[in-house]
């Protein structure tokens, strides 16, 4: 009986040590850990500034006039956020920012109807003194 008992805690001994052995191996570090959540936090800073970025420019002021939004709780509520929904907003912020409405905002159309006037008025001009 005393063999039988103490094969049986050498077994259980045996399987609690494999099972924390193996365990080990496949733990991250703890500094893995700490970088890789430093690179989360620095990426969710990252995404909050470029949203706040684009919700301070007269553009977005005028849409959320045009829609009845508070910009100011927009603002306060972008931290709250999950990680995948403020990396998908931050994400289009960024694309609209390179590419407004393919490539052409409001400004530039301003521009190249004064340039238009001004090309049309002097070939006017032409006209009438020929």
């Amino acid at each position: 009986m005393r063999k039988t008992l103490a094969a049986a805690v050498v077994a259980m001994v045996a399987l609690v040590a494999a099972d924390r052995a193996f365990a080990q191996e496949h733990l991250v570090t703890t500094t893995d850990a700490q970088a890789r959540l430093g690179e989360a936090e620095a990426g969710r800073q990252h995404d909050l500034a470029l949203l706040d970025g684009v919700l301070s420019t007269p553009e977005a002021s005028a849409a959320a006039k045009a829609v009845g939004a508070d910009l100011d709780g927009l603002r306060r509520a972008a931290p709250t956020l999950s990680d995948s929904e403020l990396r998908d907003l931050a994400a289009r912020a960024s694309a609209l920012q390179a590419d407004p409405v393919a490539g052409v905002s409001d400004h530039d159309l301003r521009w190249l109807l004064y340039v238009f006037l001004l090309v049309a008025i002097v070939i006017l001009v032409i006209k009438a003194v020929d």
